[in-house]
């Protein structure tokens, strides 16, 4: 079984969403694992120096142990446009560190800079982030993500978004797109308007 991930935002070297991160952590061990409780992420996080400051990226790679803790300084990629590509058969409800699944369909990009991933119709997730739709009025995030990332569930706690099935044919309710990860805020992140997300290609 390949490792489980967790990418963990620190802020001049806090850890941010860390509550969320550890209820994700408990529940994969539980299910994977058969136990939860036994890895506490604070423990693990204690940044050198030189990454005490600005934002920071820790990834602490796990099993049923830590393997490895890892920090970088952190820079949100520019996203301007998303190739829609389908990927009925594709499974990610768990964190692994094992990403080739993704990588594969992130190379069918074109000349885009990422992939927006369609499971049996419907909308889910680019290849890094969770995504919310603009209405003119609220932000909408698809129902049935890939991954339930731990931004997009804080934000719906504090109803901030709603859910809804979104297709590719839905796209003309919407006027931006917007992307979402323990890294990435919705404020922080590009808008990608609903026009720079190209349609599948025809086969």
């Amino acid at each position: 079984m390949s490792l489980l991930l967790e990418t963990i935002r620190l802020d001049d070297g806090v850890p941010s969403l860390l509550a969320l991160h550890q209820e994700r952590v408990d529940r994969s061990l539980r299910d994977l694992f058969g136990h939860a409780g036994i890895l506490n992420l604070k423990d693990f996080i204690n940044p050198p120096d030189e990454f005490r400051k600005g934002t920071v990226k820790c990834r602490i790679l796990y099993g049923k142990y830590v393997e490895k803790v890892e920090y970088s300084v952190y820079h949100i990629n520019p996203v301007k446009s998303l190739q829609m590509v389908e990927a009925d058969t594709i499974i990610y409800n768990y964190k692994f560190a094992d990403r080739r699944h993704l990588e594969l369909l992130y190379g069918l990009r074109c000349d885009c800079d990422d992939v927006l991933i369609i499971k049996n119709g419907l909308i889910t997730d680019t290849t890094y982030a969770n995504v919310a739709f603009y209405d003119g009025s609220c932000w909408v995030t698809p129902e049935k993500p890939l991954l339930e990332g731990v931004r997009r569930r804080l934000y719906l706690e504090r109803g901030i978004i709603c859910t809804s099935r979104i297709t590719a044919g839905d796209l003309n309710f919407f006027s931006e797109l917007r992307l979402m990860n323990a890294m990435i805020s919705l404020e922080e992140s590009p808008s990608i308007p609903v026009r720079c997300i190209l349609p599948i290609p025809v086969k």
